[in-house]
């Protein structure tokens, strides 16, 4: 045994220790053995050699299991947090000793995320809550902390096949779980949104019916799956084994259809821009892809179609008073896009979002806090107003990003969004590169679908989306990275 390998086992050992504690302490004890399998799986497949590989696996690992591994009774405390930590001083001490880390890491974001900084914390000075600031100040440097820690491990091809592999697992992985929940018509046992909402025994079986997966709500899973579901995607013209993409093409189906049964407007209509951006892909490379370029898209397409008015008929709900029950969820909320008139400060998800979004543009523009009111405080800002019946959350990124951090704070994210983008998409033309076109699918996703959850800000998967942008950037742009081929890249050759 290697002295790489017996670091490598005592980082694993301490880690489930770590893990069946938390476990054992809060009684949660199907998600942690999960946890523990997982990552078991991923360094066994991955057959990773360094101990920094395998610690950025358990870091991707604990992103995706988002808040379902936690400290004893301390519910905001993760083992994402944890493991970013050690993480984070390992990436540090990369930094500072390989300069062919300083020379690669993308110095243009590094810029934009210190202005991005200093503009928050100056923000405290006119911020409505103090302490709502401090703390959306800390949930933003655990976001340039992960970004960061990505970009500096992805330094050259054979490290951003490592994060590829790992997001076609993971995102695997939601997938398969996704689909035994919708089977099984029952969840994982983990806190969800509505377990402290007084619902009706017919809304409650409706709900616990869809999947969740590690997700707090079905929005952030519908998120989740259409921002990063493009990587699966375009991985069915990654690999030339014909099972990986069959089961890519599955994945992508599948994911999709969990988006349907969870309701979710804009992740469908996410999902739904990545397949034209596969599509149009397609129709370009179809010299060189052959006929592969009309037959998976073709499936893709008609699936798609498919699943959008079945996959209702796929869940299991628990019948109420032993009458059957039928999801009708999704019929419901297209019906209310061409029934309902928008009436501003009424209940209602449209006229809450509508009030939302009026509210923070008079609020910036029309009374003039062109600043905003400060990081974190588009909540506040909303409370105040008193008519968004309770809704004080933004559910649309752009919105909260106007209401934090005003005119200069939207100007400057438009500038990151667009770099992370047009630079994407150059560089898979020029390149060649199919995961950029992924990184391009997954960004045009992500601008629907930022207007799903309550607050993407703090939804992991959309951490992983720019961090693997910023990778793709820095690896693809330069001409002389060295490739060397492993065993990392021959690991979906066996689906």
């Amino acid at each position: 045994m290697t002295k790489d390998s017996r670091i490598t086992n005592i980082v694993l050992a301490i880690l489930f220790v770590i893990a069946a504690v938390f476990g054992v302490l809060n009684g949660n004890y199907l998600l942690t053995a999960m946890y523990i399998v997982t990552v078991l799986a991923v360094v066994f497949i991955m057959k990773y050699k360094d101990i920094y590989d395998t610690f950025y696996a358990i870091l991707m690992v604990s992103a995706f299991y988002d808040y379902t591994v936690y400290a004893p009774r301390i519910q905001s405390v993760y083992m994402f947090h944890v493991i970013l930590a050690a993480f984070v001083l390992i990436s540090l001490y990369k930094l500072f000793k390989d300069r062919e880390v300083i020379v690669n890491l993308n110095k243009k974001v590094l810029i934009i995320y210190a202005i991005w900084f200093a503009y928050m914390c100056v923000s405290i000075m006119w911020s409505l809550s103090k302490g709502l600031a401090i703390k959306y100040i800390a949930i933003y440097l655990m976001m340039f902390a992960f970004i960061i820690s990505m970009m500096i491990y992805n330094i050259n091809k054979e490290r951003i096949n490592n994060t590829i592999n790992l997001i076609l697992f993971l995102v695997s992985l939601v997938v398969i779980v996704g689909a035994v929940e919708v089977a099984l018509g029952q969840q994982l046992p983990v806190r969800h949104y509505f377990d402290t909402m007084n619902l009706s025994k017919l809304h409650r079986s409706i709900i616990e019916a869809r999947a969740i997966v590690f997700s707090y709500n079905t929005n952030n899973l519908a998120a989740t799956l259409a921002i990063l579901s493009p990587v699966c995607l375009f991985g069915i013209y990654r690999f030339d084994n014909i099972l990986a993409k069959v089961w890519f093409t599955i994945c992508t189906a599948a994911g999709f259809s969990l988006v349907v049964i969870s309701t979710s407007r804009t992740g469908i209509v996410s999902m739904g821009f990545s397949l034209i951006v596969f599509c149009i892909y397609s129709i370009f490379r179809i010299r060189t892809l052959k006929i592969q370029a009309i037959v998976f898209p073709l499936i893709l397409c008609i699936s798609f179609v498919f699943l959008y008015y079945n996959s209702s008929k796929f869940e299991h709900i628990k019948p109420v008073n032993g009458n059957k029950v039928i999801d009708t969820g999704l019929d419901d909320k297209i019906n209310e896009l061409s029934d309902i008139e928008y009436q501003e400060g009424a209940a209602g998800s449209l006229n809450e979002r509508g009030t939302i979004i009026l509210d923070v543009l008079n609020g910036t523009i029309k009374e003039k806090h062109y600043l905003g009111f400060g990081v974190g405080n588009v909540q506040q800002f909303l409370q105040n107003q008193g008519n968004t019946a309770g809704i004080y959350s933004p559910h649309c990124y752009p919105i909260e990003i106007l209401g934090d951090f005003g005119i200069p704070g939207i100007l400057l994210y438009g500038v990151y969004y667009l770099y992370l983008l047009i630079t994407n998409l150059i560089l898979g033309i020029k390149k060649k590169s199919v995961m950029c076109f992924a990184v391009v699918a997954g960004l045009i996703a992500f601008a629907p679908a930022s207007f799903g959850p309550s607050s993407i800000t703090y939804v992991f998967s959309y951490w992983i989306l720019m961090g693997f942008a910023v990778a793709c950037i820095q690896v693809y742009r330069n001409d002389n990275n060295e490739y060397r081929k492993t065993s990392s890249i021959k690991e979906f050759k066996m689906i």
